[in-house]
């Protein structure tokens, strides 16, 4: 229905004040306006243009059909008058005030996106001059018709590149998900020079992309909202001004150096790195942001441009640091330079070095960008931590059930900070959780549980300004209330686990069990996080993991990646009627799907023997013996056997090699015996597994103690030691290291390794 006069006289006049207040835009919110008549059906600009003419007293002009000749006439300047006056004319008889105004917001929009588009595509743009533009579109008004996605898609696509990620697999996945006003909040924390241009790099960008993809569907009251850490963004492109500040340019090429050599100078270019000097500029800006986030601590994590690539994770190759944050500004300045620096001297470590010529990638000119967090938690007395930390799995690879399906996925979580969860430190154990059977545990009783519990939590101590590692009592010594303490915990108490009956914790410190029992039973959580992984999957085109934190509010984010997962084989059928004395090994727990044939070599350490071992620098020293035979034996031809924690930090635990010095044998073997009954934990869902599963590399843990299983220690221990043949500079470690020949001591036959996941059964066995 037609406006009425007085409607009508007030849409053009505010028209008109669009139009004074914009002239240069006139002409584009009349064609604006025009096309939205011809949308609407309202009047064809056929329609229009036919007016136009009767207005001027001219005939209708004739529609040409033939393709040679031009359809229509060209408008004259008269024409052009009246076909402006005919579009204000129905304008104002059948739009209302807000439809001029939010289609005069949509001609800004558009004119301010061809205007970042041709900036963006410009190869000199500045970061300031990129920042105003995009800041510049997000001041106008939303309104209430948006731009086409086709409209935009291609500033995205730029934006992305200019300031994310240049791989094509990110782009296409992120043009998808990530609006303009998306980049205004990270243009606006961004740190780096006005004229410089840099990324933020893959685990930030992963981060932005997976929250952009979660949120879209979030209802807003979803158990555990979501969120990310408020962070900033050293942009990639400062590193290199900081190389070139100090004259560090000559260790770009340590990459190129035989990787022993990374290996030794590494210590030495860690040091260097971190008492060298920042860009005053950079200090500058760091300060300013030091002095917005207060004394909350922080997490200063690695952003490579190569990491969490969709194919190349990356996983735990770089640094990350926890900074406490405490004390004055210039203190936690400098504390927050020495953690950047740390993170930028890891792109020199031996272990991203290998990984990138693994992947082809040594040649990429790497640039660290650096992200900069406040840290997910509350503070406790002295300490900060999370309620709860860890990693989910859309795919399982730990799967100690035939009730548990891959496809399901995994969770591998701890009370506390995540650090726990991704690395293999301490003698502790994370809750491993199958999202499609929750509550089924590989352990049957009270006493088993119990013993693979969690023992210790790792916090930032803030008044001893650095991460520790304590136990529950200490943690509560404070007496500060824990959120979501009644659904982590179960109280131990007359030989049973009970858990809370509400939220108020009866027990004592001493008596608690941290076991997530009522998190997984009796809350949505599980739901929760398999309905976030379904949603990821589908929009990065396959399995992913995704580490989160929870302050006991909200659920944050904060990285997301593709999974690396190993290829299904078909069923693999034990051999029967085996001779024993041609069995080497067998298991049966934890065991993966494969069959591996014509291995030629077994290298092991025996747990005794380094067990028997005293000093941290003689067990590192076992470690680097291990990577010179794992770079000396052909690639694949080896099976590692080791005791407890392979790769663990703590070297009480295990052998503490890099991925450098395991990443060529074929399968990777830790022998868990009981110890003062402990069990080293199994390296499902650690980034040190996702390692493995990467390189192709099978994983199989032996448990010795256990009744059922055979492990032929006589052969491992009397067999020949090619060990001093191989590395003959490492003789002294015989007793420590063992480099069996197989066919030379079993007559010519190899070592097979069957094992099947279906039936839980290993085993390794000789044959010709």
């Amino acid at each position: 229905m037609p406006n009425d006069p007085e409607t009508a006289s007030a849409v053009v006049t505010r028209l008109k004040e669009h139009c004074e207040l914009r002239p240069k835009l006139a002409e584009r919110i009349h064609r604006e306006l025009m096309m939205e008549l011809h949308r609407r059906g309202i009047v064809t600009i056929d329609e229009i243009n036919d007016l136009a003419r009767a207005k001027l007293g001219e005939e209708p002009e004739e529609v040409v059909l033939d393709p040679n000749q031009p359809e229509h006439d060209r408008w004259d300047e008269r024409e052009r008058e009246s076909i402006e006056a005919i579009t204000i004319e129905k304008v104002s008889e059948h739009f209302s005030l807000g439809d001029v105004d939010d289609l005069v917001n949509l001609t800004l929009k558009r004119e301010e996106v061809y205007s970042l588009e041709n900036v963006v595509a410009g190869g000199t743009v500045s970061f300031r001059e990129l920042a105003d533009k995009v800041q510049r579109f997000c001041q106008l008004p939303l309104g209430e018709t948006r731009l086409a996605p086709a409209e935009v898609i291609g500033t995205r696509v730029a934006l992305t590149r200019h300031l994310m990620s240049d791989q094509l697999e990110f782009i296409a996945i992120a043009k998808n998900h990530l609006t303009i006003r998306h980049f205004d909040d990270i243009s606006r924390r961004l740190i780096g020079s006005d004229n410089g241009m840099g990324r933020i790099g893959g685990k930030a960008g992963g981060m932005i992309l997976a929250h952009a993809i979660l949120a879209e569907k979030e209802k807003g009251d979803e158990y555990l909202p979501l969120a990310t850490p408020e962070s900033y963004y050293l942009r990639s492109d400062v590193v290199e001004d900081f190389l070139r500040l100090n004259r560090l340019d000559e260790y770009q090429n340590q990459k190129y150096k035989p990787i022993e050599d990374v290996a030794r100078e590494y210590p030495l270019i860690k040091g260097v790195f971190r008492n060298s000097e920042f860009p005053l500029k950079i200090v500058h800006q760091l300060r300013k942001v030091l002095d917005e986030m207060g004394t909350h601590p922080l997490v200063v994590r690695s952003s490579s441009l190569l990491e969490d690539r969709l194919g190349t994770s990356f996983c735990g190759k770089y640094a990350s640091v926890f900074v406490a944050n405490q004390g004055s500004l210039e203190h936690r300045l400098r504390a927050l330079l020495g953690a950047i620096a740390e993170v930028y001297a890891s792109v020199m470590g031996p272990d991203p070095i290998l990984y990138r010529r693994e992947h082809n990638l040594i040649d990429y000119v790497e640039e660290m960008a650096v992200l900069i967090q406040k840290a997910v938690g509350f503070r406790m007395g002295d300490f900060f931590l999370p309620a709860f930390a860890g990693v989910a799995f859309s795919r399982n690879e730990y799967r100690w059930s035939p009730r548990i399906k891959r496809e399901d996925g995994l969770l591998r979580f701890v009370m506390g900070l995540g650090t726990r969860a991704v690395d293999r430190a301490g003698s502790d154990y994370p809750r491993m959780v199958a999202l499609g059977e929750p509550t089924l545990r590989p352990e049957s009783t009270v006493e088993e549980r119990l013993r693979v519990s969690q023992r210790t939590v790792d916090v930032i101590d803030m008044k001893k300004n650095r991460l520790r590692s304590i136990g529950l009592e200490e943690l509560f010594a404070s007496g500060t209330q824990f959120p979501m303490l009644d659904k982590i915990i179960s109280v131990h108490r007359d030989r049973e686990l009970y858990t809370p009956a509400s939220i108020i914790v009866d027990g004592e410190p001493s008596q608690f069990c941290i076991t997530f029992d009522k998190l997984l039973r009796e809350t949505p959580f599980v739901e929760r996080m398999q309905n976030l992984l379904r949603r990821l999957e589908p929009e990065y085109g396959g399995p992913v993991d995704m580490e989160f934190a929870c302050d006991g509010e909200k659920l944050y984010v904060v990285q997301c990646r593709t999974l690396s997962q190993s290829a299904e084989r078909g069923p693999v059928k034990i051999p029967k009627g085996i001779p024993p004395a041609d069995v080497v090994f067998d298991a049966h727990k934890y065991v993966r799907t494969d069959l591996i044939e014509g291995l030629e070599y077994i290298v092991y350490v025996p747990t005794g023997v380094y067990d028997e071992i005293e000093t941290r620098e003689e067990r590192t020293e076992v470690a680097r013996v291990v990577g010179r035979i794992n770079h000396k034996l052909p690639a694949k031809s080896f099976v590692l056997i080791g005791p407890g924690r392979w790769g663990s930090v703590d070297i009480l635990l295990g052998v503490p090699v890099r991925y450098a010095d395991i990443n060529r044998c074929r399968v990777l073997i830790e022998v868990s015996r009981i110890k003062d009954g402990f069990t080293p934990e199994v390296s499902f869902g650690t980034h040190f597994f996702q390692d493995l599963v990467e390189a192709g590399i099978d994983y199989l843990p032996l448990y010795p103690d256990e009744e059922e299983n055979r492990f032929n220690e006589a052969f491992l221990m009397q067999s020949a030691n090619k060990m001093a043949e191989i590395v003959p500079a490492d003789a002294d470690f015989e007793k420590a290291v063992r480099v069996i020949h197989v066919p030379s001591v079993a007559k010519g036959r190899k070592l097979t390794i069957a094992m099947d996941g279906d039936t839980d059964v290993a085993v390794a066995y000789l044959k010709g």
